[in-house]
């Protein structure tokens, strides 16, 4: 059996919205294995002297959380690679 996890971020590009949404989540691949989805929840943009100037997005990201060894483990964040005590994350 699969379990997914669902964490919320922004991201941030001055080059536009899909730029924004592959920095978002390759900073969460940094400490998140088994990055499943992406979903695009809002969008945003900075105007600067009448010119767009960055491109916001929040996103949802899903990751199956690891089966074997680290499912059983007491720090669930610290498996995942979060540094969070159970129930924070």
């Amino acid at each position: 059996m699969s379990v997914a996890k669902f964490i919320e971020l922004s991201g941030q590009s001055s080059q536009g919205y899909e730029d924004a949404i592959r920095e978002a989540v390759a900073r969460a691949s940094s400490t998140i294995r088994n990055i499943q989805s992406v979903w695009a929840k809002e969008f945003e943009a900075v105007v600067e002297n009448n010119q767009v100037t960055q491109f916001r997005v929040v996103v949802k990201i899903a990751f199956l959380l690891d089966e074997g060894a680290d499912a059983g483990a007491g720090n669930l964040g610290e498996a995942q690679g979060l540094g969070l005590p159970r129930g924070e994350g």
